[in-house]
């Protein structure tokens, strides 16, 4: 197993003739209420561009030293095809401005922009989304002297029921924008923590009830449901986990347990490879298929850490 942090790509490029300062704070309603480049843009911000279908949000836009960005509408997208099982198509009209005169801002959607819901499950943007009306493209550009405005499309977990933007680059330039009330995503108080240094931490919570998607297992067998939350420590580092490989079960005979197949028919997981944003925190399921009645312990394997085991029964 490869054990490295992703430092993602620098998602905030500035270019042009100016040249707008290294940002240095977060998200908040205060921040987002600070002096923008021309006033009568920012008034634009909450304006309503919907789509139809797709209802109309209102709320303050959030700012940082780069840009000003509001969501103008969002929810459940029924222009979308099916999804897969245990996600819907959302989507988010995102409007916004750069905040250096004579300079344009680049956002790289692929590395930096995911979509929040209120347990905690993170999604990325799905650039494959063919039936949005203004798609925003991998990579928009957000001048400081006319407003940028398109539609971005993610895979959520079906039961979601409230979505905040994450704007996470590897440089501490994050923004957390609402779509539509401000929440912060919460979960139950874990069984078990594992700190992995100053890397992140684990937080293994309640196992949830098995869903009816999974269907039965073979005569002897079960299905275990384990939910995790990652906490990325790091303010300037994504960080990619590999599910698969740093987080298994050792049944009672001492057999490792890789995670089951059926994790993909969880709405709320993370695929190897898939990334915990920087000072961010991401939720997620996995199965295990075991002997009926067994015991299990579950190893993790880690960065600073080479490994810790927890007990789960």
């Amino acid at each position: 197993m490869t054990r490295e942090l992703l430092f993602l790509s620098l998602a905030l490029v500035v270019g042009g003739c100016g040249e707008a300062p290294r940002p240095s704070d977060k998200s908040s309603p205060e921040s987002g209420a600070s002096a923008v480049p021309t006033p009568a843009v920012a008034a634009q911000l909450g304006e309503a561009a919907t789509a139809t279908g797709v209802p109309a949000v209102s709320g303050p836009p959030r700012s940082n030293k780069y840009l000003q960005v509001a969501v103008t509408h969002a929810g459940f997208d029924p222009a979308a095809p099916p999804a897969p099982s245990g996600q819907r198509h959302y989507t988010v009209g995102l409007k916004g401005i750069g905040r250096a005169r004579g300079s344009h801002v680049e956002l790289d959607l692929r590395s930096s922009v995911m979509a929040q819901n209120e347990r905690g499950c993170v999604s990325p943007v799905d650039l494959d989304a063919t039936w949005l009306k203004r798609p925003l493209g991998a990579m928009p550009s957000f001048e400081a002297s006319r407003p940028t405005e398109g539609q971005l499309s993610f895979l959520v977990p079906a039961d979601t029921q409230r979505v905040r933007i994450l704007i996470a680059p590897a440089d501490n330039a994050g923004l957390i924008v609402p779509a539509g009330e401000e929440f912060e995503p919460t979960w139950p108080v874990p069984v078990q923590t594992i700190e992995d240094g100053s890397t992140l931490r684990v937080l293994v919570l309640p196992s949830p009830p098995t869903p009816a998607a999974l269907g039965t297992p073979p005569a002897g067998r079960e299905n275990v449901v384990l939910d995790f939350v990652i906490q990325n420590l790091k303010d300037t580092q994504g960080i990619e986990f590999a599910t698969s490989q740093q987080l298994r079960l050792v049944d009672s005979t001492g057999t490792f347990v890789q995670q089951s197949e059926l994790t993909r028919l969880l709405g709320c997981r993370l695929d190897d490879g898939d990334v915990i944003p920087p000072g961010h925190a991401r939720r997620f399921a996995v199965v295990y298929e075991l002997p009926a009645g067994t015991t299990h312990r579950l190893q993790y394997r880690g960065f600073e850490v080479a490994e810790a085991s927890v007990d789960l029964n």
